[in-house]
């Protein structure tokens, strides 16, 4: 528990820094750019993060879990070969990304922007962004890898810094116009930015006409490719959903869907991106031990759930102050569908650390399998209640979505590789989702004050019995109870 508590508040603090900086960006961009210049990013960053994801080649998750083996031997010298591995291996990867960007522009335009043919050449100007992207995840893993784990904290924060320095003037200055230039500029900046502090520990080597090289580099597509396949399952699948939105709504509505999406899943996700970085290489250590390895996902459920929980139950209560805090009052229309997102990020604190088990055990096969099956059903699930109930359903199709993917992963991974939810951990669950519930609840049916004064019950009650376990737990609290002679 102390553990996992420890990387937590580290990787927390960075993407709280990080979420910070985008509250300030999104900020700027609600002040310049409007409803329909969210629509326009969230557009260009999904067809971004599309190529880039299905052309990695899976060389990012494959080459932490093999640097970390190298890294437990000790063999400084394989280590830096195989770094140059994974870099030779992640140019050629960010090559193919330009070329495919390239060739997929007016396919791309047409499905996003058919009554706008020129939009070909916007989606081709993004090119440099997919290469940096891919380069960039090159030099994380190998960070990751060889557990620099606080040098990945600092360049994350440096990272996020920067990319509020470099869009702001953007989107002040160009408007709409800007967004494109924007995204390169900063993206580009981050990659160099991750170079500078790789670089110091490798020199940025590569052999890209070496055949040794490129057959060292072919057992890490055997674990790879699947999960790269999973990616892009899962964002083709986000691609088709806000074309579709597009096309039943309009740029405003899909600009309204991103901001809802990125108060709830994006800023209370940071709990889960916290403890991504340590929790793969810790839960791969123990993938051969039953007990062990249920040991590990329960007690990484306990911390998610109960800290996840009060900031879910907060971001909902004083979501129309946030929103117009943060933005305008022409995005408070995104708040119902926000607030059912709540949900959905509660059942994702429980589904993320059991995803894992597939990829720590080497069978990304199944991994894929699990994946394709969600995305599929989540696709057909937020477009059938979008088309329906509108932007709210889109946050009910989420909401469903998460609850399948419980059910399928507790049902499948517990059948193949015998895994069990705790006692302690059900114990655990059910008091904070009926929290969360009813703090949903009570800000869909009840407005005006009663709604911060239930709110704020809610949430001192979560708080207090989050403290209260983890204050049982962890030795953590008790040193720091003890400090402030609590």
């Amino acid at each position: 528990m102390d553990h996992v508590l420890k990387y937590t508040g580290v990787f927390g603090g960075v993407q709280g820094l990080i979420m910070l900086m985008s509250v300030v960006r999104n900020k700027i961009a609600s002040a310049f750019l409007g409803t329909a210049g969210f629509g326009l990013i969230a557009i260009y960053t999904s067809i971004s993060d599309f190529i880039q994801s299905s052309t990695n080649l899976g060389i990012p998750l494959a080459s932490v879990q093999h640097l970390s083996e190298l890294f437990e031997t000790g063999d400084t010298d394989r280590i830096r070969h195989f770094v140059r591995v994974v870099r030779t291996w992640s140019f050629w990867a960010a090559i193919f990304a330009v070329l495919l960007t390239l060739a997929t522009a007016p396919l791309l335009s047409m499905l996003f922007f058919e009554d706008e043919p020129n939009r070909a050449w916007d989606i081709a100007l993004l090119s440099p962004m997919v290469f940096a992207l891919t380069i960039t995840a090159g030099e994380i893993s190998i960070l990751k890898g060889l557990r620099h784990l606080k040098r990945v904290a600092l360049v994350s924060a440096i990272s996020a810094v920067s990319t509020l320095c470099l869009t702001a003037p953007f989107f002040w200055a160009m408007g709409l116009r800007g967004i494109i230039l924007s995204l390169i500029v900063s993206t580009c900046a981050v990659t160099l930015i991750h170079l500078a502090f790789t670089t110091p520990l490798f020199p940025w080597r590569i052999s890209p006409l070496s055949r040794a090289v490129f057959q060292e580099g072919w057992p890490l597509l055997r674990i790879g490719i699947p999960y790269v396949l999973a990616a892009l399952a899962g964002t083709g699948c986000a691609v088709l959903q806000q074309a579709f939105m597009k096309k039943e709504s309009s740029e405003e509505t899909l600009g309204l869907y991103r901001v809802a999406y990125t108060l709830m899943v994006c800023y209370a996700g940071i709990i889960y991106s916290a403890f991504e970085s340590d929790y793969f290489p810790r839960l791969s250590s123990v993938n051969h031990d039953v007990e062990a390895r249920n040991q590990v996902i329960n007690q990484q459920i306990h911390v998610s759930i109960l800290l996840v929980s009060p900031l879910l139950i907060a971001i909902v209560t004083f979501l129309p102050l946030i929103i117009l805090f943060l933005f305008k009052d022409s995005f408070l229309p995104s708040v119902e569908m926000a607030i059912l997102l709540s949900q959905y990020m509660f059942f994702r604190g429980i589904t993320t650390p059991i995803g894992y088990t597939a990829l720590a055990r080497g069978e990304s096969s199944l991994y894929l399998i699990m994946e394709v099956i969600y995305d599929i059903f989540s696709l057909c699930c937020v477009s059938l209640c979008f088309h329906y109930f509108g932007l709210w359903g889109a946050g009910l199709g989420l909401t469903l979505s998460a609850i399948f993917d419980l059910f399928l992963i507790g049902t499948c991974y517990g059948s193949h590789f015998h895994f069990r939810f705790s006692i302690g951990t059900i114990r655990l669950i059910i008091p904070q989702w009926i929290a969360v519930t009813l703090s949903m609840f009570s800000c869909i049916f009840i407005d005006g004050p009663w709604r911060y004064a239930i709110g704020l019950s809610l949430l001192m009650v979560s708080c207090w019995y989050s403290y209260r376990i983890l204050s049982k737990e962890s030795e953590i609290i008790k040193k720091f109870k003890q400090k402030l002679h609590l």
